[in-house]
């Protein structure tokens, strides 16, 4: 980003582009669609002074347009002091540009600022600084992401589903497939998932991009806000990665409205009592919608449920209701309609609709968008703004049953509004997309160079890309990763060596600073899904359990079981950008971390030596001090002592860590995972470098796994 590019601008059906400049290096580009009605109703809006962006997560500036005109059009973001990034559709458009053709609803393509307009410059095709863009005959197959998002949210049925999103791998793909959320995006059920329900997340993105929203942007905390969900009963719909239960997880307890289908069937009785629950001035979140399951092969409607050898329905009343009006059914109240109302209210639904579904391109896929439909029209009904002076979040769309234990479940986001009585409402949906991070890797490669930090910090594990802290921990930590990255990449990779936490022990190495046991940091996350841990480290992270700890340690594993070491020294990072500072929670000025092992390095500086006459009881400075003491001239030599100090604390405790272990406990592995624990400043998620993962067991040679915590390109 490294020089200036023109305010992005909307421009109608049969206009003319103003020539820009060819793109000078680092400069990023892409390329703007705008229905005609939207474009005139864009012209001298927000869009032509786009709003400053205060951290690299994608957001969309608040016009107030239809929802086809938000979706589908090009969204101008200023990213840095006089950089603008013009952001919107995807390579499949550009051709179509090129060879001079417009979409349909008057969707023409703004040029792309690229070697293109070079091309045309030198064809003599751009007159007085200006590049025409001929409006042609619409093109039936000119079908975008957003349409068929766009489309398959609308009331009735979708016949079709001809979007090109199933046949891309985006960064954003790759990235929760190797976090292992998603499935790979070569197999049946990525095509699926895709093809059916382009736009789909995993359920902890949606959480995540929600709740950095709500917080940021409207106030909302877990002390003030009431959650609500109306999703069906199903077991399925309550496992620990789906999107209700996350939620439920942060904002606290939750009012389940909803019954098989997911329609509120507690009606408008059941939010009035809710909605009296409220905390004064506070706050509603419901997120609502049905279900469908997608199995290993792709097939919408089938899921493998646990103990069980084949497949069963899911969403199991929403088939049997489209399956009951195919069969003949014809709207009347069955006899047991008193003891099966919810039942009986679904069919009803389908009535209608049953015909339509059966005709298209995927009928269970179908059947899910009239169930979403249904819910939603249910939700609208019952939902008010009269609880008080707060605020009424509505969060619908379509949850995505996955093949489990592989992936997680995913949710696809068709409403996203925030209501207040008195207010207009608010659309967020654009919050759930962000295009840098959806380009089409075979055509926009470079998308994968950063595509991990990209959608880390768009998750909100990760600080904006222009932020100070950004800059230091990348060019000092390079490789830096979330903790959570770690850990879900860690568990992913070593579920093929059989690790599982039945037959697994954990040990940890880390310095006890209370600021590396928040709930995302790395040993924490751990020692949540392995089980109980060994605490091994002293200050500064070395293991001074030392060897008779580890062998104490190693006894406990269980028959032909494995073990996992976590080690590693912890440095801070602070929001200036300072290694080694760091401002704890209800401090007003900023402390060393690792103090233990900053000390021992001024310590050094000013000539400490080792003393037999000391009186002192403090072995594990000492000995800190005698390790660091030999570097101390080269440390300060480096561009930056404090980074280098970490290094060094890295090997002084993976040294230690060396002399310790072993694989005498047994037949089962050894894992070492080690690194430098970066703690960020409050509001952000702590980092891990991975240094070392390798896995050992007697007799074998050890295998080196640390390519699979290295940043892809």
């Amino acid at each position: 980003l490294s020089s200036p590019a023109p305010s992005a601008r909307v421009f109608p059906r049969s206009t003319t582009v103003p020539f820009f400049p060819p793109t000078m290096a680092g400069e990023v580009v892409a390329t703007a669609f705008i229905p005609a009605p939207a474009a005139s109703s864009l012209a001298g809006s927000a869009m032509a002074s786009p709003p400053v962006l205060e951290t690299s997560a994608w957001q969309a500036p608040a016009v107030q347009t239809s929802s086809m005109a938000r979706s589908s059009m090009a969204i101008a973001a200023t990213v840095g002091a006089g950089v603008s990034v013009a952001v919107g559709a995807g390579a499949r458009r550009r051709r179509q540009a090129k060879r001079g053709k417009a979409g349909k609803n008057g969707r023409v393509l703004v040029a792309a600022v690229d070697t293109d307009i070079e091309a045309q410059a030198a064809e003599g095709k751009v007159q007085n600084e200006e590049v025409e863009i001929p409006a042609l005959a619409a093109e039936d197959d000119l079908v975008s992401l957003w349409d068929v998002v766009q489309r398959n949210g609308m009331a009735g049925v979708p016949d079709s589903f001809d979007g090109i999103r199933h046949e891309e791998e985006t960064a954003q793909d790759r990235v929760f497939s190797w976090l292992g959320k998603g499935p790979k995006p070569e197999s049946e059920c990525f095509q699926s998932l895709q093809k059916f329900f382009p736009g789909a997340l995993p359920g902890s993105a949606v959480h995540l991009r929600s709740r950095a929203v709500l917080e940021k942007e409207f106030g909302f905390t877990p002390a003030n806000t009431l959650l609500g969900t109306s999703f069906c009963p199903d077991e399925i719909n309550n496992r620990s990665n789906n999107v209700a239960t996350l939620m439920r997880r942060y904002w606290g307890k939750v009012f389940p409205m909803g019954g098989i289908s997911g329609t509120p069937f507690v009606g408008e009785t059941g939010f009035v009592a809710f909605s009296s629950h409220v905390p004064d001035d506070g706050n509603i979140i419901v997120v609502f919608g049905p279900h469908v399951g997608i199995s290993e092969e792709g097939e919408v409607g089938q899921y493998l449920r646990e103990g069980q050898s084949g497949n069963s329905t899911a969403c199991g009343a929403v088939i049997g209701a489209y399956n009951a009006c195919l069969s003949g059914f014809d709207g009347a109240p069955s006899e047991d309609g008193e003891y099966d109302m919810q039942m009986d209210e679904i069919k009803q639904e389908f009535v209608p609709h049953a015909e339509a579904i059966s005709k298209s391109e995927n009928p269970m896929a179908a059947a899910a968008y009239v169930a979403y439909e249904m819910v939603k029209d249910r939700t609208l009904k019952i939902v008010n703004t009269k609880f008080g002076s707060g605020k009424l979040v509505l969060i619908g769309g379509i949850q995505l049953n996955m093949p489990f234990p592989d992936y997680a479940d995913h949710f696809l986001p068709l409403m996203f509004e925030v209501r207040q009585e008195g207010q207009p409402t608010q659309d967020l949906m654009s919050r759930f997309s962000n295009p840098s991070i959806q380009q089409d890797l075979m055509r926009a490669p470079w998308a994968a160079v950063t595509a991990q930090r990209e959608v880390f910090a768009w998750l909100t594990w990760s600080p904006p890309a222009l932020s100070p802290v950004y800059r230091t921990m990348h060019k000092y930590f390079p490789g830096a990763l979330p903790g959570q990255a770690v850990h879900e990449r860690l568990v992913k990779v070593l579920d093929r060596y059989g690790f599982n936490n039945d037959n697994t022990i954990m040990g940890t190495s880390v310095c006890p600073d209370e600021i590396n046991n928040d709930p995302t940091d790395l040993p924490v996350l751990m020692q949540d899904y392995w089980g109980e841990v060994f605490p091994m480290g002293g200050i500064s992270g070395a293991p001074f359990t030392g060897k008779t700890g580890f062998k104490a340690f190693s006894s406990h594993v269980a028959d032909e079981g494995h073990i996992i070491v976590m080690f590693g020294p912890h440095v801070a990072i602070s929001e200036s950008g300072e290694v080694g500072n760091c401002l704890r929670a209800g401090q007003s000025a900023a402390s060393t971390a690792c103090g233990a092992v900053i000390g021992a390095y001024k310590a050094c500086q000013a000539g400490w030596e080792p003393s037999a006459d000391s009186t002192a009881y403090d072995m594990q400075m000492d000995w800190i001090k005698a390790q660091i003491a030999p570097h101390v001239n080269g440390i300060a030599r480096s561009e930056n002592p404090m980074a280098s100090l970490s290094h060094q604390s890295y090997h002084m405790v993976k040294d230690k860590i060396m002399q310790c272990v072993n694989n005498d406990f047994g037949s089962g592995y050894l894992c070492l995972i080690g690194g430098i624990q970066i703690n960020l400043p409050l509001g952000l998620e702590d980092h891990f470098l991975p240094c070392t993962f390798e896995i050992r067991r007697a007799g074998e040679p050890t295998v080196d796994l640390l390519s699979e915590m290295k940043e892809f390109r």
